[in-house]
Order: C-alpha cells, then sequence, then structure tokens
C-alpha cells in the first residue's frame, strides 16, 4: 500500500484548454456498419418523390435552396427507431450526437423545418408507406395472403383541463370573439401599438383559438348522436338529458376524446389502428381516429386493398381480427365488397346466447361465419393473430408511440404512418437477415 502524499506522485491532469486542429470528414464519424448508413440506403431505395411537393425554389429561380426533405425523412425514421419523438430532441441530436450529424450531412436543420416536415403534409406519409412496401415487395421479402387488424389507443396532446362541457366550452366561445373584438379595436384606435409581424401573430392565434373552440362544439354534438345512435342499436334505454348534457369536448385536440386505456385508466386520446401481415409482421394499414374498434374495419380494409393494388399485389384471403370487430354489419361489409377475403373473428360474449346458432335475420354472410366458428381452419389460422397485431402495437410504443406531439386528426395520422414506415423498415433488416441466413444454409 502506498503511503505517499498526493502531492509527490506523478500522474496526468486533464487539460481542457488545449487547442487542437483535427482533420476529418462527416463520413469518418460513424463505422461502416452503422445503423444510421442502413437507414439512409433504405431511404435512398424509396421513391420519396412525395416529400418534394412543398419545395418551391427552383434551380434557375429565386429563393434560397432547401434542405433535402430526404434528410429530414431519414432523421425522423432514425429518431423514431432510437426511441424518440421530439423534433426539439433532434436538433439537438444533430449538434452534438455523430449519427445524427452523419445523416444531415453538414446540412441546416431547425426545428420549425423538422417539425414542419412531420406536420404540413401529413397525407405525404400515406404515400411514403406505400413505397416503403415497394421497397420490400422488390426486395423479395413480402409476399402473403392474411392481414391481422388490431387497434392501440394513444394520450393525445391534451389535458383534463382542456376537456370541457359545452356551457364551458360556449363561454370559451364568447371569449374568444370578445377577445378577437378587442384586438380589432385596439389596432384601429393605435395601429403603431405593435409591428405588423406581432399584429399578425396575435390575430392568427385569437383566431385558431375561436376554430378549436367551434370544432370542440362540433365534436361535442357528434359525439351526442353517435350515443343516441349507439343505444339505439343496442336496443338499449334512450340517453338521458344529464348524460348529454354532460358530453365533452376538448379545446386543444378537438378530435381527441376520452378513452379507456389498456392500464385501465382513462385519458383523452386517438384510436390508432394497423393492419399487420402476419407472415412478415409488416404494418400495410393506419387508421387514425376516435371511433370504436368496430367502426375502423370498413376504412382499414378499403385502404389496404387499395394499398394493395397500387402495388399489385395478390387479393389477400383472410382478414383476423378480435371479438370487438366481429359484428353484423362488418361481416356483411367483407362478404358484399370483397367476397374473396373470409373474417375469421370469435364473437362477442351474450349471456344466454350461443353464437353458432343461426338466427333468422342472419344473412348468408353472417351464416357462414357461425358455420366457421368451430372449424379446424379457424383454429389453425386464428392464432396468428396474436403474435402480429400485437406486435405491431407493441413495437411502436416501445419506440416512442406513448403519446403525440401534434394535434388534430390528419396530423396524428400522418405521425402513425411515420412509425408505420419506421416499424417497416426495422422489419426490413430482420426480414433480410434471415433471407440471407437461409440462402447460406
Amino acid at each position: 500500500m502506498n503511503n505517499t502524499p498526493r502531492q509527490f506522485l506523478k500522474y496526468k491532469r486533464p487539460s481542457r484548454n488545449q487547442v487542437e486542429f483535427t482533420t476529418q470528414a462527416i463520413d469518418d464519424l460513424i463505422p461502416e456498419n452503422h445503423r444510421a448508413r442502413d437507414v439512409w440506403e433504405f431511404v435512398e431505395k424509396m421513391d420519396t418523390d412525395p416529400c418534394f411537393n412543398r419545395i418551391k425554389s427552383l434551380v434557375f429561380g429565386s429563393g434560397r435552396a432547401a434542405t433535402s426533405p430526404e434528410v429530414l425523412f431519414a432523421l425522423w425514421l432514425y429518431s423514431i427507431i432510437d426511441g424518440n419523438i421530439s423534433g426539439r430532441k433532434i436538433v439537438e441530436l444533430c449538434q452534438h450526437h455523430d449519427a445524427y450529424k452523419w445523416i444531415a450531412g453538414g446540412l441546416p436543420v431547425n426545428r420549425t423545418m423538422i417539425n414542419d416536415f412531420r406536420s404540413k403534409d401529413p397525407l405525404m406519409f400515406d404515400k411514403l408507406l406505400t413505397n416503403c412496401l415497394a421497397v420490400m415487395i422488390k426486395s423479395g421479402l413480402i409476399s402473403e395472403d392474411t392481414i391481422s387488424q388490431d387497434g392501440t389507443k394513444v394520450k393525445a396532446s391534451a389535458g383534463w383541463n382542456t376537456y370541457r362541457r359545452e356551457k364551458t366550452v360556449l363561454e370559451l366561445q364568447k371569449d374568444a370573439k370578445n377577445h378577437i373584438k378587442s384586438l380589432e379595436e385596439e389596432f384601429k384606435r393605435n395601429p403603431k401599438i405593435y409591428s405588423e409581424r406581432k399584429k399578425a401573430a396575435q390575430k392568427r392565434a385569437a383566431k385558431e383559438r375561436f376554430d378549436k373552440v367551434n370544432q370542440a362544439l362540433e365534436a361535442i354534438e357528434e359525439q351526442r348522436e353517435v350515443k343516441k345512435i349507439r343505444r339505439k342499436k343496442n336496443k338499449s334505454s334512450a340517453p338521458t338529458d344529464e348524460e348529454l348534457k354532460n358530453i365533452r369536448g376538448s379545446v386543444a385536440d378537438p378530435d381527441a376524446i376520452r378513452m379507456k386505456m389498456g392500464d385501465g385508466g382513462f385519458r383523452i386520446a386517438h384510436n390508432i389502428q394497423f393492419a399487420t401481415g402476419a407472415d412478415s409482421r409488416v404494418i400495410y394499414g393506419v387508421i387514425a381516429g376516435n371511433e370504436l374498434d368496430p367502426s375502423t374495419l370498413p376504412d382499414l380494409m378499403l385502404q389496404v386493398h387499395r394499398r394493395a393494388n397500387d402495388l399489385k399485389l395478390n387479393t389477400f384471403k383472410n382478414w383476423l381480427a378480435d371479438s370487438a370487430y366481429s359484428s353484423k354489419e362488418n361481416i356483411d361489409f367483407i362478404g358484399n365488397t370483397f367476397p374473396d377475403c373470409t373474417l375469421y373473428s370469435p364473437p362477442q360474449v351474450i349471456k344466454k346466447a350461443d353464437p353458432k346458432v343461426v338466427r333468422k335475420n342472419d344473412s348468408e354472410h353472417v351464416i357462414a361465419w357461425r358455420n366457421r366458428l368451430d372449424s379446424e381452419e379457424m383454429k389453425e389460422i386464428y392464432p396468428k393473430r396474436g403474435s402480429t397485431a400485437e406486435f405491431s402495437n407493441a413495437q411502436v410504443k416501445n419506440h416512442g408511440m406513448t403519446k403525440f406531439l401534434v394535434r388534430d386528426r390528419r396530423k396524428v395520422f400522418g405521425a402513425s404512418c411515420l412509425h408505420a414506415i419506421s416499424h417497416n423498415l426495422q422489419r426490413y433488416w430482420n426480414l433480410l437477415t434471415h433471407k440471407k441466413l437461409f440462402a447460406e444454409a
């Protein structure tokens, strides 16, 4: 044991004020096998033309050159794989993290730019999801005939303090009107009180608030009608005046409603539906809304079959869903619209009712569904649903989709598609690895 005092010991101390000059290319920041390179390689294989629709500056025209939207797209994909969904955090990482620096490639990236890419044209990501699948088809990685559907509820960017009854929303509407009126009067009395930019910002914020309140009132009325129809459909008593009076709407995100979450609690949320391939576990379709699960099946089926036609895929033969989707309306819809597709879904539990017994008002499609319930085919194919649909829900949540940072149904849909593309990218790598191992074997 050395008992020599520390001041007599010889050792090196850090010198942080030493000036050093280093020569390094951006390409040298990360190794050749880094995941960021794989993300960029996949983006380059995709048809990313939809990303360029918002660029207005031309080669021989005026205006500053725009940052490549392919770079912004790749940054979002890599960030989601990393578990981050914040545009502000991406900008910070582009300054301090080598992988993000490499993807940015020395191009300027700011918070407005990265967030606008996600929210200004959300329907763009629907086309990019199709183009993402096209790359996987060209690589020979996906070819299947069975789709699984399931939903997951994701917290909206709205708190309980924004979820108000109609009476409160009407008061807020009145306050918003008075605020807009007072701003206009103030600007008329003293036009130079603020700069033009601040005037426009104040007017815009006041109008946006007024629009949100109006949308919340429309959402409340819509929920009223839904409640009446649901009660009538279930042959239960009509909703009382008190129940209708207590229906609420969010003045922050009118498209979000109160939902029961997976942990048993209630939050203001969106219902996100995914259609996942049973063999590849690749997401083929996305629906974002506030409807109950059963009413989402027709729209999701139409979207998936439209995408399959665009990609020249074979028609899907089987559709797997849990008991929430096995309504007579859905069974008849599939039978009439997609006669070559079969729904495999267990019945809803009803006391003292045998789901296999044919009713008088059953259509031929419902009778065929009842006859399938105990078939060997049902027992063989339905267990695939849990390992596919539930897998997609778990994966997107593991990579940050636990709360939306955007508001409005269209923006939520765009963000969900972006998560689906990120999920498919990870499946692409996994399937490609399995294909190589199988070829070597």
